[in-house]
């Protein structure tokens, strides 16, 4: 089985899953698949002075026969002297205490023994035995549930440090080379029976159309994988270039630019979106095409500000202005604060919410000192006590077109609403007089009658716990 060896080494190179000198982890149940792609690699081991290292989990579904499939690995193994490492789990117990099928159980406690193995010996990569006909039963499975073109690609020759060597191979060629090599892997008697979707499409679904439809529909199905994947890595490309363009990092948070989300084809604000999520839900998680669509459709539409979209992974869309961020449910904020109402040191030094301000009286104007810095005529002082506060029903604020409505001066500003209740504001009974940092009032200026000049200014913000 010399060919299948050559092409392994060919396809392992072209998609660059192996390198001279590599330290392998492989995945080996015992089965068909595993065993030859462990064979192969001990073939290939002289060739790319490979290092190997085997790690077999036993389920506990089967009783005796998962025990014994422990067995005969690690005796393979041993024989060939390749260390291997056995984990043990008990499947069906932790499936229904987390509500889970026995195939997702088993798969999450399986990937977890190897992750914790690949850390424990150093390994580059872990290999899996997924094979040609493992990738078209996938295809087939995701458009059953529905899927879009990155659904479509499947399972990729390598994903992070996890590759799959044998994706270019059919089962009916492993298990010729198996007998060609003499070796005799383990059944898995629970591949047998149409009781989850995959067997039922494995011994079912394919076989009839295969026989009714397209004696090649396997090849089919991979192709179609193929070319899905190479489409979407051209997107992903097309998605990097316009990233920095599309996004801000503001407030330590990814946000997107809905104006620059609206000129791109639909196409790139679903992907656009999906990126978003997926860089704070983790790589491994994405939303459906309901919840992108939904998300979609609140971005472009007109005035989506104010607006949120409960997403899945406790994590929730909020629209602000022209961005959208994610937050999760247990960083929501409370959009009224505890009440605050501080006198200021004047002169002297307040601190009041977040910020440490500077109150002095000066006879000169003061050199503009930015949105940080505010002065006005003292004579303010005599039309009562100034208070440093939050926002409060009534608001006003005297501007050169007339009064205002705070909370219209809040909006034209663009301020987002979980802000504005956290403004700090220097007040005169509901006469605003300044929001720190932004705005101030018309009123009291200082001019050639002013006799003294009332001088604030920010000088750090108070770094707190809360």
């Amino acid at each position: 089985m010399g060919f299948m060896i050559e092409e392994a080494l060919r396809y392992a190179r072209a998609q660059g899953l192996l390198h001279r000198g590599m330290h392998v982890l492989v995945a080996c149940s015992g089965g068909p698949d595993s065993l030859a792609l462990l064979d192969i690699l001990l073939r290939l081991r002289g060739r790319l002075r490979l290092a190997l290292t085997v790690a077999h989990f036993e389920h506990g579904i089967r009783g005796a026969s998962s025990e014994g499939d422990a067995s005969f690995v690690a005796a393979f193994c041993k024989e060939r002297g390749v260390p291997c490492f056995i984990g043990h789990g008990d499947v069906p117990s932790a499936a229904r205490a987390q509500g889970k099928s026995l195939e997702l159980a088993a798969r999450e406690l399986r990937y977890a023994f190897f992750w914790q193995t690949m850390a424990r010996v150093g390994a580059d990569v872990l290999a899996t035995a997924h094979h040609a006909d493992d990738q078209a039963e996938t295809v087939l499975m995701r458009i059953l549930r529905g899927t879009g073109l990155d659904g479509l690609s499947a399972m990729k020759p390598r994903e992070g440090k996890k590759i799959r060597p044998l994706l270019f191979a059919r089962r009916a060629e492993i298990l010729a080379y198996c007998g060609a090599r003499g070796l005799e892997p383990r059944h898995d008697a629970t591949n047998d029976f149409p009781d989850c979707t995959r067997n039922v499409l494995r011994l079912k679904v394919l076989p009839y159309l295969q026989q009714s439809c397209n004696p090649e529909v396997a090849r089919a199905l991979c192709q179609l994988a193929e070319l899905a994947r190479a489409d979407c890595d051209y997107l992903e490309q097309q998605l990097d270039a316009i990233w920095p363009y599309l996004t801000r990092e503001e407030e330590g948070q990814r946000k997107i630019v809905l104006a620059s989300l609206r000129r791109q084809h639909p196409a790139m604000q679903r992907r656009a979106l999906r990126r978003l999520y997926r860089e704070a839900a983790g790589s491994g998680r994405d939303l459906s095409f309901i919840h992108v669509e939904e998300l979609r459709q609140l971005a472009i539409s007109e005035r989506p500000t104010g607006k949120v979209l409960a997403l899945s992974g406790g994590y929730r869309a909020c629209f602000s202005y022209d961005r959208l961020f994610l937050r999760q449910s247990s960083e929501e904020v409370s959009e009224t604060p505890a009440d605050l109402a501080v006198r200021p040191e004047i002169p002297g030094v307040t601190e009041a919410g977040s910020l440490v301000i500077e109150a002095e009286f000066c006879r000169e104007r003061p050199v503009p000192a930015g949105p940080g810095a505010f002065y006005l005529d003292a004579d303010v002082l005599a039309r009562g006590p100034l208070v440093f506060r939050y926002r409060r029903p009534g608001d006003f604020i005297e501007l050169p077109a007339g009064r205002k409505k705070l909370k219209d001066v809040l909006i034209d500003d663009k301020v987002p609403r979980e802000e504005r209740s956290r403004l700090l504001l220097l007040a005169n009974g509901q006469e605003i007089l300044w929001i720190a940092g932004r705005r101030r009032t018309s009123h009291y200026p200082v001019n050639d009658r002013t006799k003294r000049i009332l001088y604030f200014q920010i000088k750090e913000k108070r770094h707190t716990n809360d």
